[in-house]
């Protein structure tokens, strides 16, 4: 077996290269070290330099007589033997001079110059003898041998392994399956089986192909260690696969700490939160009453709850997350707050506007309110935007910026609130006259309550006509659309069949005959008459 000497103490021996005749002084040390090879192993480390070579090529040197060494057929048995000379301690094979140790050599071990040479030459020999009986034909077969063996033992356990692994995954998937089930059940089918199914069947399919994988390497790995020359190429796959997984590893057992205090974080923040929708959950329903605190604040207040324990439990987990102080991790947390900054500058003034609608009391879901010119029912107020469904079915998202800038009109916060619609009629036409027939269109429109009894208000007295504004109150809000339309097809019926002209658009002067349609073209083609048509105002109804 190959013996590693850069875990002993002699594995740090400084080697001189020195010519057959005549050694040079060592020059002062680098510090760094330069590995002496035969074949995969290393023999020793060159730290010492001559004032003609560096110690990177009194490395590389030493390298090359102990391979033509080693090479040589008419030299069976190497045997290294140490002369001592006045300066130096010359390691000869035969004739040849591999290595001369200096006194400079010894000094930086805290040995004597001979004992640092003896122990280099009994490494050389058997460096060389290992060497050589690796590379015979038996040592050939013999790794042939073990090569058979492990792929023989490595089908045997991927043969096992795959039964059980079947085995086991139908009895996992059985028991994840019926829990699957209790979940759909309980959630009300909201989280499906199928859809919580596939995170187990992932992670088993990947165990599996992680041991498949951890299996190949093995095999591959042994194998190519059997062999003298392909042994280097095993240790470079342990130096590409096994301590990139062992530096994980370690990082990982280095940062249990810091993770657990993550994990505790999480937990603490899971259980204010769960606590704090409990509690607005009563607070929503009636159950518990806090004065001043009204219950359609519960679910709004709990969002804002909610934002504040998210950013404060990642405030604090931050420190504590592996990686966090590097600069990558940094860079990155600088460059997401810059995004935010500045892309969510419409998003928190929604934010802060929605907050402030919810807790003005503007209106409430289900309101039937006016903002700006949309008129629709409240389906849902959030904090970033409100969302209207109009008369029409249609939904539509207005900003919680605009609702504040602008005005908002909730007729559902008083019950039945009185509505208007007005017309100018000109100072000809007496005003109690415009009264009767006005309060006789309301009449006429089923949909116009008479509880209170519509009324009109005369609201101006411009240069040309009198404004009149008819007021009235519905039994359904949600019909108000459909209403004004039905209200001002009643007045203007009313007025034609009085004869009395209205005055808008703006009047300039009288014409010769009064601007009305007469009854007789009220259902002028492709108009069709009713079968029961309402009474004319006055005449009933």
């Amino acid at each position: 077996m190959v013996v590693l000497f850069r875990t002993t103490a002699i594995s740090l021996l400084l080697i001189a290269l020195a010519a057959p005749l005549g050694a040079q002084e060592a020059r002062e040390a680098t510090g760094e070290k330069f590995a002496v090879h035969l074949g995969d192993e290393t023999v020793v480390f060159v730290r010492e330099g001559i004032r003609s070579l560096t110690a990177q090529e009194r490395a590389e040197a030493i390298t090359q007589r102990l391979k033509r060494l080693v090479d040589n057929p008419n030299m069976p048995v190497v045997k290294v033997v140490v002369e001592e000379t006045p300066v130096s301690s010359d390691l000869r094979v035969g004739d040849t001079i591999l290595v001369s140790v200096f006194d400079a050599d010894a000094e930086g071990l805290g040995r004597s110059r001979p004992e640092v040479a003896a122990v280099a030459a009994q490494r050389i020999e058997e460096a060389v003898a290992r060497y050589r009986a690796e590379r015979t034909p038996q040592a050939l077969l013999t790794a042939l041998g073990q090569t058979v063996a492990t792929l023989a033992i490595a089908a045997l356990l991927l043969f096992v392994f795959e039964r059980l692994y079947r085995r086991l995954q139908r009895f996992v998937l059985a028991g994840w399956d019926a829990q699957l089930a209790k979940v759909e059940q309980r959630t009300g089918s909201t989280f499906r089986g199928a859809q919580l199914r596939w995170p187990l069947l992932a992670f088993t399919r990947l165990a599996h192909v992680a041991v498949w994988v951890g299996a190949i390497y093995a095999v591959l790995s042994l194998s190519l260690s059997y062999f003298a020359e392909t042994r280097g190429i095993a240790r470079q796959l342990a130096d590409l696969i096994l301590v990139p997984l062992s530096g994980l590893a370690r990082e990982v057992l280095e940062a249990l700490p810091g993770l657990a205090v993550v994990l505790v974080i999480a937990v603490a923040a899971r259980y204010i939160l769960r606590s704090a929708r409990f509690f607005f959950a009563r607070v929503a329903d009636g159950r518990v009453h806090i004065d001043g605190f009204y219950p359609e604040w519960a679910r709004p207040t709990q969002r804002l709850v909610t934002v504040f324990v998210l950013i404060a439990a990642v405030i604090m987990a931050y420190p504590y997350i592996p990686g966090s102080g590097s600069p990558a991790f940094q860079g990155m947390a600088i460059f997401l707050g810059l995004l935010g900054s500045l892309g969510a500058t419409g998003v928190v003034a929604n934010l802060i506007n929605g907050m402030l609608i919810t807790y003005m009391r503007s209106f409430r879901t289900g309101d039937l309110v006016k903002i700006g010119d949309t008129i629709g029912v409240v389906a849902e107020s959030s904090l970033l935007a409100t969302r209207l469904r109009t008369m029409k079915n249609i939904e539509i998202s207005v900003p919680n910026s605009l609702v504040l800038s602008g005005q908002v009109i909730n007729y559902s916060i008083s019950g039945r609130p009185t509505l208007s619609t007005s017309v100018t009629i000109g100072y000809d036409t007496p005003w109690r006259q415009v009264h009767a027939m006005l309060l006789a269109a309301a009449a006429r429109t089923p949909l116009v309550g008479n509880d209170p009894s519509p009324f009109v208000l005369q609201t101006a007295l411009d240069d040309f006509y009198v404004r009149y504004e008819l007021n009235f109150t519905l039994a359904d809000l949600a019909q108000m659309p459909l209403a004004l339309s039905q209200l001002h097809q009643s007045i203007q019926d009313a007025f034609n069949e009085y004869g009395v002209q209205i005055m808008s658009p703006h009047f300039i002067a009288n014409p010769e005959a009064p601007a009305i349609v007469p009854p007789a073209k009220w259902y002028a083609p492709p108009a069709m008459k009713p079968q029961r048509e309402a009474p004319p105002p006055g005449k009933g109804g």
